[in-house]
């Protein structure tokens, strides 16, 4: 009988430990978040893709970060586009004392459905980095 009651506190107090454990790693992460990635900067791109001469919104643009092309999105039938980019951290030391940020990403915007909704010239502008989320709206010139 008292082999019975000496594993049941034990199993009692195992579960009791491993609930506390649990919600003390809650709250340490409701206070202070959860680790943030030093190597690489998340930003969400969005914006919208229309036609310069009928305003009209355009489908099946690829929109990318010209040297990264392994994130991008396509327009949706509204021209509108929505994707996390996941940048390399670009802090750079320059003798021990100065950091250098790139001030601008090359956003590109490629035509790849052909003809089907019209054929558009290829674009690609500069936009500001480090920030959280960058919104573009663009018109392009049809060929």
């Amino acid at each position: 009988m008292k082999k019975l009651e000496l594993k049941s506190r034990r199993l009692l107090r195992t579960i009791f430990g491993c609930i506390s454990f649990t919600a003390v790693a809650f709250v340490f992460q409701a206070c202070y978040g959860t680790p943030q990635d030093m190597d690489f900067l998340d930003v969400r791109i969005t914006g919208t893709v229309k036609s310069k001469t009928t305003d009209l919104p355009i489908e099946g643009i690829k929109v990318s970060i010209k040297d990264l092309p392994y994130d991008y999105g396509l327009t949706d039938t509204t021209g509108v586009f929505d994707f996390y980019a996941y940048l390399p951290n670009y802090v750079h030391r320059v003798n021990d004392s100065v950091v250098y940020k790139p001030d601008s990403l090359k956003i590109q915007f490629l035509d790849i459905d052909g003809i089907e909704n019209g054929s558009f010239n290829d674009t690609t502008i500069y936009v500001p980095t480090y920030r959280k989320r960058i919104e573009i709206h663009v018109a392009l010139e049809e060929k």
